[in-house]
């Protein structure tokens, strides 16, 4: 399931969490947050970003042995 935590804390400083949502398409998922909030000052991937990276080679792999 999707989620997306947003904190806005007391002196304005919005934090984004995802959860559920795999590679880019995470980027995707949180681009009008980001928009409405303004200036993206830093982004950090968590293991569920690289997740689809990881699986798409650990088919590339497969598929080489095969």
């Amino acid at each position: 399931m999707k989620k997306m935590r947003i904190r806005i804390g007391r002196d304005g400083k919005t934090t984004v969490a995802v959860e559920g949502v795999a590679g880019p398409a995470c980027l995707e998922f949180t681009k009008l947050v980001e928009q409405a909030v303004g200036v993206v000052e830093k982004r950090v991937h968590t293991e569920d970003f690289h997740k689809e990276e990881q699986e798409e080679r650990a088919n590339l792999v497969e598929e080489e042995r095969l």
